[in-house]
């Protein structure tokens, strides 16, 4: 990137104070800051980064987007930085004019994101999400990391309350969009899920451009979601029926997916469960859509890495084998990786944490999961909760808990046998990566 600071006095609506400068990069932080950034300090409800300013010229910004007035630096004056923020990654998207998808939807965000750009790469160079930056400070940050090669940007859209996903596609602006499920998560601060689909739904609003919209026609919502849709290109995914994008046949090996404008396409898969189905005919679709041949399809979906913390199979204690799903967790991504557990080989066991953000309705989902577990086939549940006894009581037999992570390590481990296959799985709070480093190979 680099821009002059006089380029923004239009979409900022104010003008540059003492001179005009050209910046290299732009930063929140004004400890990682670089040389010749503009620097932007975000409010927030328990900081200022406002604070923080003498540190960022100290540390090399040479110019500022600021609430509040300095002197001897560059700056823009505005009344909102993190809009200013938003309102700076909407015109330099504009400068590089790319492709641009937009990911909703409770579960699968990440995977999808990561396969639809690892597919995308092939065909042009493609920006996406960086990290889990996929809110109103992480979106525009993500787009600004881009350079004028990145000809699509795959972008994850996440919410936390009503109004969010409407103000990210507005400063996205995507041509492609996706809303993947709707599942409980987060209800301590959306309150119920019917304000979490209103939320999710957001991103089809009719605004002042067109979208194609990638629905899945085997999805419960996907009548409501198509007529919220009818002003834009509606394309459908389907794992069980005809649709534009869909399954011919499938086996743990292989699955073998119909398009509208190439023959069919045979991808290797790890497994057949339903939630990787629908991740890979997302972005295969989102992907296509965007230009992307059966040959870029392919190659992507070959070398996707796994996302750490996200379903990744590594060595564990004596011969065993370790899933790791710490990074975070809800009911529908719970079953979807029970589900998962279940096509490997071998002795299955939980250790199960809690998940966070559900409200009052946290101990019922824990209850749901645990049966769910049960009736999977799960021989042995782990568990450390609050709701402890509750999981106890409906998964039965062979259930155990726990006071602390250190308590459930020295307990699992020296029953710990090469047959098994453990799935560790939590929401990020509860810190179960130190589980997994306990009772990964070679580690306690």
């Amino acid at each position: 990137m680099k821009l002059n600071l006089s380029e923004l006095e239009n979409i900022l609506g104010s003008s540059v104070i003492n001179s005009d400068v050209t910046f290299e990069g732009i930063s929140i932080d004004s400890r990682t800051i670089k040389k010749n950034e503009l620097y932007i300090p975000i409010k927030g409800e328990n900081f200022d980064g406002h604070k923080f300013i003498l540190d960022a010229v100290k540390n090399g910004a040479c110019a500022l987007i600021t609430e509040k007035e300095y002197a001897n630096i560059p700056y823009i004056k505005v009344a909102d930085t993190k809009k200013a923020l938003g309102l700076i990654a909407t015109y330099y998207s504009g400068v590089i004019n790319p492709t641009i998808i937009g990911i909703t939807g409770t579960n699968g965000k990440t995977s999808v994101t990561n396969m639809t750009a690892s597919i995308l790469n092939y065909h042009t160079p493609t920006l996406k999400t960086f990290k889990n930056f996929n809110n109103q400070i992480g979106l525009p940050l993500s787009i600004l990391k881009a350079e004028k090669k990145h000809q699509a940007f795959v972008l994850e859209m996440g919410a936390s309350k009503k109004g969010d996903i409407k103000e990210l596609v507005e400063i996205a602006r995507p041509s492609i969009i996706t809303i993947l499920n709707v599942s409980p998560a987060h209800l301590d601060t959306f309150g119920s899920v019917d304000n979490i689909l209103s939320t999710k739904e957001e991103i089809l609003l009719n605004q002042d451009f067109s979208k194609k919209v990638i629905l899945n026609k085997d999805d419960k919502y996907f009548e409501r979601w198509a007529e919220k849709s009818n002003k834009h290109q509606i394309i459908t995914i389907s794992a069980k029926q005809v649709a534009d994008y869909y399954v011919v046949s499938s086996t743990d090996n292989t699955l073998i997916v119909k398009t509208p404008s190439m023959n069919q396409i045979n991808i290797k898969v790890k497994d057949s469960v339903s939630y990787t189905i629908n991740n890979i005919l997302f972005s295969v679709a989102l992907a296509s859509e965007a230009g992307a041949n059966a040959e870029n399809i392919i190659s992507g979906i070959n070398n996707m890495l796994e996302v750490e913390g996200r379903f990744a199979v590594i060595d564990g204690y004596n011969g065993s084998s370790l899933i790791d799903s710490t990074y975070n967790a809800n009911p529908a991504s719970f079953k979807s990786t029970i589900d998962s557990l279940m096509q490997l080989t071998g002795v299955p066991w939980l250790i199960m944490g809690e998940m966070g953000e559900l409200g009052d309705e946290s101990q019922r989902y824990h209850i749901e999961v645990a049966r769910y577990a049960r009736e999977a086939g799960i021989k042995k549940l782990f568990v450390i909760s609050r709701h402890a006894d509750a999981i106890l009581n409906e998964f039965g037999t062979n259930s155990y808990s726990f006071e602390t992570n250190e308590q459930l390590i020295e307990s699992v481990k020296p029953h710990i046998t090469s047959n098994l296959n453990i799935l560790i799985k939590a929401s990020r709070f509860m810190k179960y990566e130190v589980i997994v480093n306990a009772l990964a190979a070679g580690k306690y």
